[in-house]
């Protein structure tokens, strides 16, 4: 592996050189790093020198049953950290997981499993005990041979008796409960009684407000203050920020999210115009924190690795999209509004920016110009339909075009010209709607019969202006009646591909006075044009295709 590749020893120095590292080595593929960290000399002073959520992020890529030799290198914090975000789920605790979790770390080395069981929360192996054993005490004033036949059969001092309620993991509660009483029986005794008489309410709750603690010290808040980050920010609403910089910690902060920035992106470049070190640390905590916010407000399972990665690339879009809006796209400009600005300000910026897009999207349908197409959305065409679901969908996105090597894909919005895009696209959905406002305004037998046909399957908007702009070449009317299937060898000479154009146009020039709606309407029928030609180019006048197979009308 190449040397410049990362340099872990830095991981063992000063501060600066260790964040510097930590970016790098989480700049790495999940496999990779782990390669990189086991090949070292000293590989557990470099897991010692990971953040709790880098090491949380590099388990979860790898996946769980993988990632073993790095469990074992864990330290306390880096475990408890784990395991408060696989074991709970909002305030409850679930004691399978925990097992499935202590399972692994048993597998991965006899020394973590017993060094955490050691230094655990009380309260919080009261309620795991709770639900993985039923436990009883032997009585006072019984014979134990008696007492035996009545009592669960597993016994270390034939005081306390119990049996795992979790049969696959038997042999691993037996273990825990062996070491606990081979190397402390009075602690065992006290675990014992606690798990008999103490309140199951009480201790869960305890358990939980040190769970809720711990996830707070490392930038995770709870589902209603990660909510927070939704809420949108006018311009005037920013306030300065100063350096909040992890200054005396032993790790670099964390890297999982600002390690994944994109080199083009005006973040990134901004940044490289940053020299103080106490501000990029202060940007790695604040793009790590705000990753962990979306997470919890996105309701993303940690088990999602490809989620997580989601959601940490939706971070560095908003961040990036917000910046751009702040700092007008100037690199310079950019880099002092990273040190003036918090970076939640910048996404929440983002976000309002989009919402207000989707917003215009979604109102076109319920009160704007298509508010009356039967169908709503489901009536637009091809690409304007998976355009519009990406960007009415919980997370909107956008079509990005990309080059050869990689083909296009919807993404997060990332920059104003992304913005610029969304609203273009509104602009051509809202100027069909009032292409179609105008088509049914005045009722009539044909309107009525499309109201009907509407409630079938597959019809588009398209093919309701097609079938108009038929009808207008076959029977000199503009109605968006269906084609009789016998009519079809006659209507086809009629319906080709510049035809239906021309008849388009003329309507589109007929019914809209604004030429900027007409450009736009035009632009809604473009795709669908071309789409008409191409399958229409193999067929001749004398030799028609099935109607059957002709997507672009309606037939009756």
């Amino acid at each position: 592996m190449p040397a410049d590749v990362v340099k872990l020893d830095a991981m063992r120095q000063k501060k600066a050189g260790s964040a510097q590292a930590a970016l790098k080595l989480m700049g790495l593929p999940a496999r990779q790093r782990m390669e990189v960290i086991l090949e070292c000399p000293d590989p557990q002073s470099v897991v010692a020198a990971l953040d709790v959520n880098d090491f949380f992020h590099t388990i979860q890529e790898i996946g769980p049953d993988d990632s073993l030799p790095l469990l074992c290198l864990a330290g306390i914090e880096q475990l408890n950290h784990l395991f408060d975000i696989e074991w709970w789920r909002k305030d409850t605790l679930e004691p399978a997981k925990a097992l499935a979790w202590l399972e692994r770390l048993w597998r991965s080395g006899d020394a973590a499993l017993f060094e955490w069981i050691s230094k655990a929360d009380f309260e919080l192996l009261v309620s795991l005990f709770k639900q993985w054993i039923s436990l009883d005490s032997a009585p006072e004033d019984i014979d134990l041979v008696e007492a035996t036949e009545s009592l669960p059969p597993k016994t270390f001092d034939n005081f306390y008796f119990w049996e795992a309620r979790y049969p696959q993991f038997d042999d691993l509660i037996t273990q825990l409960l062996s070491v606990i009483f081979e190397t402390n029986y009075g602690f065992f005794k006290e675990l014992m009684n606690a798990v008999l008489y103490a309140p199951s309410p009480e201790m869960e709750e305890t358990a939980f407000h040190f769970h809720r603690a711990r996830l707070e010290d490392h930038c995770i808040p709870d589902f209603y203050d990660a909510l927070k980050i939704y809420k949108a920010i006018g311009p005037d609403e920013f306030t300065a920020k100063s350096a909040i910089a992890n200054a005396g910690q032993d790790s670099a902060g964390p890297a999982f999210a600002l390690a994944l920035l994109p080199a083009q992106d005006l973040f990134a470049k901004a940044l490289g115009h940053i020299e103080d070190r106490l501000l990029i640390e202060t940007l790695q905590a604040e793009t790590a924190a705000l990753a962990n916010k979306l997470i919890i407000a996105d309701q993303m399972s940690p088990e999602d690795s490809r989620a997580l990665r989601g959601a940490v690339d939706k971070t560095l879009a908003y961040i990036n999209l917000g910046l751009e809006l702040r700092s007008e796209g100037e690199i310079e400009r950019a880099a002092i509004v990273l040190r003036d600005n918090f970076l939640e300000h910048l996404f929440r910026l983002a976000q309002a920016e989009v919402s207000r897009i989707r917003g215009r999207l979604v109102s076109t349908f319920k009160i704007g110009s298509l508010k009356n197409c039967p169908g709503g959305i489901k009536r637009l065409d091809g690409e304007w339909l998976d355009m519009a679901e990406e960007l009415m969908g919980t997370t909107p996105k956008i079509l990005r075009q990309s080059g050869e090597e990689c083909p296009s894909s919807y993404d997060f919005f990332r920059t104003s010209s992304d913005l610029a895009r969304a609203g273009h696209f509104v602009d051509i959905i809202a100027a069909i709607g009032e292409l179609y406002r105008q088509l049914t305004a005045e009722p009539s037998e044909a309107i009525t019969d499309f109201s009907i046909e509407a409630q079938s399957e597959g019809l588009t908007i398209g093919m309701v202006f097609l079938t108009a702009a038929a009808n207008l070449l076959f029977c000199r009317k503009w109605t968006p009646k269906p084609l009789a299937w016998t009519d079809w060898p006659e209507i086809f000479p009629l319906v080709q591909p510049r035809a239906i154009s021309t008849a388009l146009d003329g309507w589109i020039e007929e019914v809209l006075d604004d030429n900027d709606t007409k450009s736009l309407a035009r632009a809604y029928f473009d795709p669908i044009l071309r789409d008409y030609e191409v399958e229409m180019r193999p067929f001749s006048l004398q030799n028609p295709p099935d109607p059957e197979m002709v997507r672009f009308f309606i037939f009756i």
